[in-house]
């Protein structure tokens, strides 16, 4: 069965960002079944990295080790789902705090493409402004980690998430689950090919310890010429 992730940022049980996703799964319903998991900061406990970089360095997220919170939880679930979901409000023209350390913990997968080539999309809620940049923040963090990302959902007090919107985004993601199912390969963006030469040359001149340039050896992503090539390899 066909896994669907959404990680929404927020605390409030009211959510206007949570509810737009909600919205969205009762209208897959009745096309499609998938297995869905909802959470948010209320069903999972995710604290800051510890500031060592230790991740960037080791390839080890320490606070993740340590089993001190649910990092590891969300971590798996993000990496076995078929379709992820980020969502935020947006507080001060940024993501929510919750989201910002969910982020943080996840940087390092940024250099790695580590959820290559995984389809999602970014669920962004507002009353008045600011909700442009929280949409391009998660956007690009989102395409960092390999995501193929269909366009952002905004949810604002000029343009509510309604029964039609529902509706629409629940037929964009029904269709990149159905290529997925398909075998149909993703196509990365152009920023994330930008992103994937640039890594690809600064690897290739890394010490062979090197913890992320190792990663891409072993996998054998450092004989890829482009991202494509690097997702057709993820996929096997």
């Amino acid at each position: 069965m066909v896994n669907i992730v959404a990680y929404v940022g927020s605390r409030n049980p009211m959510s206007s960002t949570l509810r737009s996703v909600k919205l969205t799964k009762q209208s897959l319903d009745s096309e499609f079944t998938a297995d869905w998991t909802i959470l948010t900061p209320n069903d999972i406990k995710i604290l800051p990295v510890d500031g060592t970089g230790r991740e960037f360095t080791e390839g080890i997220d320490y606070v993740e080790e340590a089993r001190i919170d649910d990092s590891h939880r969300l971590k798996e679930l993000f990496k076995s789902c078929d379709y992820l979901i980020l969502g935020s409000p947006t507080y001060g023209h940024n993501v929510s705090g919750d989201m910002k350390i969910v982020m943080d913990r996840l940087t390092y997968w940024g250099h790695l493409f580590y959820l290559a080539p995984k389809p999602g999309m970014a669920f962004v809620s507002a009353t008045t402004n600011g909700f442009l940049k929280v949409g391009s923040l998660l956007e690009l963090f989102m395409e960092n980690l390999g995501i193929v990302i269909s366009p952002t959902v905004y949810n604002t007090t000029s343009t509510p998430f309604d029964q039609k919107k529902a509706i629409e985004t629940a037929n964009t993601i029904l269709s990149a689950v159905k290529d997925g199912i398909n075998g149909k390969m993703l196509e990365p963006s152009v920023r994330q090919e930008a992103a994937f030469q640039m890594l690809s040359s600064t690897y290739s001149r890394r010490d062979s310890n090197d913890c992320e340039a190792k990663y891409w050896r072993e996998h054998g992503f450092m004989k890829c010429e482009s991202l494509n090539d690097y997702f057709r390899l993820a996929a096997r």
